[in-house]
């Protein structure tokens, strides 16, 4: 028995060239997370104070969104390094992508 492609589910549920991909990757997202800076304000908010409660310290300022982005963005990249997964990769754009339009944009929502 071989193992499963790992792309298969993903391909058959997104089909398409890979800005179309990560185009309805994020659309069927913001369905369930909401806007994306707004939720990565609050995953910045929230990492905020624990580094905060576990370091005894005060921060000059909650981490960005734009910052979170990219910490999710090298997050996805680690995961890659371990075993290849084409859903690491889509979230990796996207996540570069929303950081790009967060520090060209402050404070304007992703458009949809």
């Amino acid at each position: 028995m071989t193992p499963e492609d790992p792309t298969q589910h993903f391909t058959a549920l997104f089909p398409g060239d890979e800005n179309e991909i990560q185009r309805k990757v994020i659309a069927a997202r913001g369905v369930v997370y909401g806007e994306p800076h707004r939720s990565h304000e609050n995953i910045g908010l929230a990492w905020t104070g624990l580094i905060q409660q576990h370091y005894g310290i005060a921060l000059a300022h909650p981490i960005p969104p734009w910052l979170a982005e990219l910490m999710l963005a090298s997050f996805k990249i680690h995961r890659s390094a371990r075993v290849f997964h084409a859903d690491n990769f889509v979230d990796c754009r996207a996540y570069l992508s929303f950081a790009q339009h967060g520090q060209e944009n402050p404070g304007v929502p992703y458009p949809k």
